[in-house]
């Protein structure tokens, strides 16, 4: 599922290399290189979390076939397909969650991304029933989320429920699904998780809207960074991040030792103090500065 993005108005049709003929995107190879890099899949490995951790509350075996099957479906073929599906209609121009530089986008960029996801569909199928219907509710919510006739990343509370439930909850559950073959098993503990694993998407997902408010409000997406404006968007963020990183903290003392939990606790208590600094310091000028911020910032967080 992708990240928000900015670009021009979504009702743009697609670039017409017949007026462009020094497009990159005319000849296969640079098609091909392009979707590629319309994947950001270095961006999709720090979604990663979020199924590594549902998939560790279900005490799963990374050396089964199964997770590696589910987390390429899920990794590459869903959030990269969904986030190149994302990206022909936005028409990215400036810095967007994972890429600084978006390359051009070309007619085969739809067909492509939606082959893509199918794929992953394919390989689900393969694990469980209900991983692919994880999948499947996924795939619903991020073309709702993109797709011009629906558009709920135009609205500012559509578009942090799609990405909070899609990249968040339901990854953490597929990540769990992928280890049991079914969600009966969890406990109120397990769910408390999940929960966690939800506030810590919701909670980044306005930071990574708020370095391109103008270009959002321009293209017509009233989205939740928009509307609230820089003080209330951080002041979100810091609260959600806030709530999951205790109740991080509860899960893991009581599954692993508070030792662990301590360190988490730490961690966080480190990552909310640097948001909040951002938060007195921002300037809503500096696009560039503050896009690679949150990505540091993100990036920091997945590794922990």
């Amino acid at each position: 599922m992708p990240p928000t993005t900015t670009a021009a108005t979504v009702t743009q049709g697609p670039v017409d290399f017949a007026e462009t003929p020094a497009a990159p995107g005319r000849d296969r190879a640079a098609i091909a290189r392009n979707f590629v890099i319309h994947l950001r899949l270095r961006f999709q490995i720090l979604l990663a979390p979020i199924f590594l951790w549902g998939f560790f509350l279900a005490d799963g075996n990374v050396y089964a076939p199964d997770f590696w099957l589910a987390f390429v479906a899920f990794h590459l073929c869903l959030y990269g397909g969904t986030t190149a599906f994302n990206s022909y209609y936005d028409r990215d121009e400036g810095p967007v969650g994972g890429l600084e530089t978006p390359p051009p986008v070309a007619e085969a960029l739809l067909p492509l991304s939606l082959a893509l996801q199918v794929a992953g569909a394919l390989m689900v199928v393969l694990v469980n029933g209900v991983v692919a219907a994880l999948y499947g509710v996924i795939f619903v919510l991020a073309t709702a989320y993109s797709y011009p006739g629906i558009r709920l990343k135009a609205r500012p509370y559509g578009g942090l429920l799609v990405v909070a439930l899609g990249q968040g909850a339901l990854a953490a559950l597929a990540g769990w699904a992928t280890a049991q073959g079914t969600l009966s098993t969890l406990t109120p503990l397990d769910w408390i998780g999940i929960l966690a694993a939800t506030l810590i998407t919701g909670g980044f997902y306005p930071l990574t809207q708020i370095y391109q408010v103008d270009e959002d409000l321009a293209r017509g997406d009233r989205t939740f960074a928009a509307v609230s404006g820089p003080r209330r968007t951080f002041t979100f963020a810091l609260t959600a991040l806030s709530v999951a990183a205790v109740l991080l903290i509860a899960v893991l003392g009581v599954r692993t030792g508070w030792g662990w939990a301590a360190l988490v606790g730490v961690f966080y208590a480190a990552l909310i103090g640097a948001i909040a600094r951002w938060a007195r310091t921002y300037d809503s000028a500096a696009v560039l500065t503050n896009f690679r911020r949150i990505m540091r910032m993100y990036t920091i967080t997945s590794s922990g």
